[in-house]
Parts: C-alpha cells; structure tokens; sequence
C-alpha cells in the first residue's frame, strides 16, 4: 500500500490515507480500498490469507513534508498497532526504493 497524502488527493478527487495496492495475493474489494485510521487498518490486516498476514504489510511513503501533522501521527499510530498486535510492518520512502525498506513492528 502507499500512503496518499490528503493535498495530493484532494486535488485529484481521490480518498487520502493508505491506498491498499490489490495483488493476487490479496483478498479482493469491490473498490479501491483507502484506510484512513488505526481501526480501518486493523480490521484489514486479518481478512487477508494467513501467508499474507506472515509477510506483513508494506507502505510506501512520500517525503515527509508531504503531509500534515495529522498525518504523519497516523503513521506514528500504525506503527505502534503494529508492534503491539504483532503486524510484520516494512515502511519506505518512495525515493529510496527499492533497498530503503525498514522493519518497525520489533521493539
């Protein structure tokens, strides 16, 4: 998934937040899939498949002044839900792809 900033798509008419990138692997949708709170994302998580589950989830993420400080407390929020449930969690920044990966679900 990638993590769309509310400027950014509010000038393309688009939901803001973590834009679930659907793979064959996933669970499918009957709509793009958006979530916008810890809650949304942790109602995601456990309707995928137990192999996806293991591999944890991925987000991409522009540069940091691309989004507010509402925002970036989201992120901060999915990071420590993460790391209490357990949820493999791997977050780079779009311009350090594909070797920026960094692990933040371990204490």
């Amino acid at each position: 998934m990638h993590m769309l900033p509310k400027r950014v798509a509010d000038m393309g008419g688009q939901k803001w937040g973590f834009s679930v990138d659907f793979t064959d692997h996933l669970k499918s949708e009957s709509q793009q899939l958006v979530l916008q709170t810890p809650k949304d994302f942790l109602a995601f998580v456990p309707r995928q498949d137990s192999q996806v589950q293991e591999n944890g989830v991925w987000i991409v993420v522009s540069h940091p002044d691309a989004y507010s400080d509402a925002e970036k407390a989201l992120l901060e929020d999915i990071k420590a839900l993460c790391q209490k449930e357990k949820i493999p969690l791997f977050v780079c920044r779009a311009s350090e792809l594909p070797n920026g990966w960094k692990r933040y679900d371990q204490h």
